[in-house]
C-alpha cells in the first residue's frame, strides 16, 4: 500500500501545473544566468557548480502539494477511508516529496555539469560531482521532512509560509540580536539549531572524508530527520478529520 501511494504522489507531482512549472522555471532561470555569463565573457569565465544549500527553493515549490493541500481540497477524508495507516500516509508524502525534489535538483546539476565541461579547462572531478549530488539529495529529503511536519497540521500552503517565516527569523532577525557576547552566543546557537531543523543537510565531504569519520554530523542529520518525521506522525495521528466534508 505504501509503495502504491508513493507512486501516485510522485505521478501527481509531475501532472500538477504548480509543482511542474515552478521547478522547471527555476532550473531554466539558473541555467539561463550561467549561459548568459558564458556568452558575455566569450566562455572565458568558467561556470561553478551551485552548492547544495542553494537548491532549497525546489523542495519549497514541491511542498505546495502536501498534506495541507489534500485537506483543503477535501481529499483527506476520502484517502483515510482506505485501509492505510496514517503513519504510512505521512511517510509516503515525505518519500515522494524528497524523491521528486532530488530529481529536479540532480537534473539541474547534470545540466550545469555540461556547462562546466564546456567552460572550464580543469573541471571538478567525479568525486566532487558525487559529493554535490549526495548533498543535494540529503537536503531535499531533509527539507521534505520539515515541510511534511508543518503540513501535518497546517492547511493549504501553510507549511511553506511557516517555513519561510522561521527561515527569515533565523537568517535575518536572530543575527542582529544581542549586545553582549553571552546573548550573541545564545542567538547563534538558536540560529544553528533552527537552521538545522529547517534545512537538514549532510555534508558528505566533511562527514566521510574526515579521519576518523565525523559521526557527529551523520547522527545529527539522522536525528533531525527522525525527529521531524516522528513529530509529523504524532501530530497527524491526533488530527481530527471530518468524514462528512467533501
Amino acid at each position: 500500500m505504501m509503495l502504491a501511494f508513493y507512486q501516485s504522489r510522485v505521478r501527481q507531482s509531475f501532472h500538477r501545473l504548480l509543482t511542474l512549472a515552478l521547478p522547471l522555471a527555476y532550473i531554466f532561470a539558473r541555467l539561463a544566468m550561467d549561459m548568459s555569463m558564458l556568452l558575455y565573457t566569450k566562455f572565458q569565465a568558467p561556470v561553478f557548480l551551485v552548492p547544495p544549500g542553494e537548491m532549497f527553493v525546489i523542495p519549497l515549490f514541491l511542498g505546495l502539494a502536501s498534506i495541507g493541500r489534500d485537506a483543503s481540497e477535501g481529499n483527506l477524508p476520502l484517502v483515510l477511508t482506505r485501509p492505510i495507516r496514517r503513519s504510512t500516509y505521512v511517510l509516503s508524502h515525505w518519500a515522494a516529496l524528497g524523491s521528486v525534489a532530488s530529481f529536479w535538483s540532480l537534473l539541474h546539476l547534470l545540466a550545469q555539469w555540461v556547462l562546466v565541461q564546456m567552460s572550464s579547462r580543469q573541471p571538478p572531478g567525479v568525486f566532487e560531482l558525487m559529493d554535490n549530488a549526495l548533498g543535494r539529495v540529503s537536503l531535499c529529503f531533509g527539507m521534505a521532512a520539515a515541510l511534511v511536519c508543518f503540513a501535518a497540521r497546517l492547511p493549504a500552503y501553510g507549511n511553506v509560509v511557516l517555513w519561510g517565516v522561521l527561515y527569515w527569523l533565523a537568517d535575518r532577525v536572530l543575527p542582529g540580536l544581542g549586545q553582549d557576547d553571552a546573548i550573541r552566543q545564545f542567538t547563534f546557537t538558536v540560529r544553528q539549531y533552527l537552521t538545522g531543523l529547517l534545512m537538514p543537510e549532510l555534508d558528505m565531504r566533511r562527514t566521510f572524508a574526515a579521519t576518523p569519520i565525523s559521526w557527529f554530523r551523520l547522527f545529527t542529520y539522522v536525528s533531525n530527520l527522525s525527529l521531524l518525521l516522528l513529530l509529523a506522525i504524532h501530530v497527524f495521528n491526533r488530527r481530527e478529520v471530518s468524514y462528512a466534508s467533501r
